[in-house]
């Protein structure tokens, strides 16, 4: 090793150790910004048997994690992989690690095409998993990603049909006039009692982080104009723009996406975007925290990413959707979140980008809203209520 860990970096280290020896299982539930990464490293470099590790996580975490796997000189060998690609993957391997395990295996009923793949390739290795938000909506979710392996607590139940007559409380509802079976009221404690002996939970008070992330909602007002277009196209779903360019919203998350786009100055037609010209946010952004290298931007569509390129020489522009894991913003004084992205777990790891124990300043997230719209909606399902956004929780306001 030619890095020195903080204190908590080794207890937790030897943690997992412990768990992989005694159950060759280890769940690491700790928070961004925390070190993870070098920890899980430590232990596996200290696991006697293990040479060869296949390391899985999303495509903008593998910089980090190959930088900080030279950056502790390691011994075995690691090949790190994302996601999307897990197909391609060839060789023996003596240990797994899943790190953003939420991401892409942890929804339910139905097993996630991603966690069919590991259970069929990797389910007999000994495995670490990796997240600072495991199950953000439900205990439900907890399911697959243990599911996956021969050593996990739920071994008794062969499919989340029969593992949720035990740890669910199953009710229907009506959506969009049809009656689905709803599975998100899991029973909580009943699946953490089996979980705990697996896992190792870290909090931000516990590794001693000054600051944590604070949301804090501005409302922007629209101008006229925008606020116009974005009526006009709930009425008629569909939308004029001069030169000839006509939006048509023919699916729910089509006319949900449309409005959105339209209070952020853009609107994707076809495979570009077209620029409404307007600028609310941006000009309350330039008011308030003004263009400078303190200042980094994120935005849900590609559009506005462009339009804030343009219209600001020193702040970061990023992606809420993209930068939300994996990108390390403890030197900037300012996050804006003019756009948001739907999912209630990337809102989590987007608010933690700031947070580092070397922080000298209180960690604001600014997130851009305008009232009655979909940026408001989004904010309160997210944010609020801590689920995933859907198409129908904002389009069901304007039917019936």
């Amino acid at each position: 090793m030619s890095i020195e860990l903080y204190e908590h970096q080794g207890r937790i280290s030897s943690a997992l150790r412990d768990r992989l020896r005694s159950r060759r299982l280890a769940i690491l539930h700790a928070p961004e910004r925390s070190g993870k990464t070098l920890a899980v490293i430590d232990a596996i470099e200290g696991l006697n048997g293990v040479r060869r590790v296949l390391w899985i996580t999303k495509k903008a975490a593998i910089g980090g994690i190959e930088g900080d796997l030279e950056k502790y000189g390691t011994r075995k060998a690691y090949t790190v992989v994302n996601y999307e690609r897990l197909h391609k993957v060839e060789g023996d391997f003596d240990l797994i690690v899943i790190d953003e395990f939420h991401y892409a295996i942890s929804s339910y009923p139905k097993s996630p095409a991603k966690a069919k793949i590991i259970r069929e390739r990797w389910g007999e290795l000994p495995a670490v998993l990796i997240s600072a938000t495991p199950a953000p909506e439900s205990a439900s979710q907890w399911f697959h990603p243990l599911w996956i392996f021969a050593a996990h607590p739920f071994s008794a139940f062969t499919n989340f049909y029969q593992w949720a007559r035990v740890f669910v409380w199953k009710r229907q509802r009506q959506i969009m006039g049809r009656i689905i079976n709803d599975y998100s009221q899991a029973k909580s404690e009943k699946v953490m009692d089996q979980i705990r002996p697996y896992l190792l939970q870290i909090t931000r008070d516990e590794l001693g982080f000054r600051y944590r992330p604070k949301v804090v909602p501005h409302y922007v007002t629209l101008s006229p104009r925008t606020q116009a277009l974005i009526e006009m196209l709930k009425r008629d779903r569909v939308l004029r723009l001069p030169g000839g360019v006509v939006f048509a919203a023919d699916t729910p998350i089509g006319l949900v996406n449309g409005c959105y786009q339209l209070e952020c100055g853009c609107l994707k037609v076809g495979l570009d975007y077209h620029d409404t010209g307007e600028r609310e946010m941006a000009e309350y952004i330039k008011k308030r925290w003004g263009d400078s290298e303190d200042v980094a931007i994120m935005c849900r569509w590609v559009g506005q990413r462009r339009i804030f390129e343009r219209e600001f020489k020193k702040a970061m522009i990023l992606s809420s959707h993209a930068h939300a894991e994996g990108v390390e913003l403890s030197h900037i004084e300012h996050l804006i979140v003019a756009s948001l992205d739907y999912s209630t777990a990337r809102f989590q790891q987007r608010n933690a980008r700031q947070a580092s124990k070397q922080r000298k300043s209180p960690i604001n997230v600014h997130i851009l809203l305008s009232r009655g719209n979909v940026s408001e909606a989004v904010y309160q399902a997210v944010a609020l209520k801590h689920m995933d956004f859907k198409a129908r929780m904002f389009t069901g306001q304007w039917t019936g």
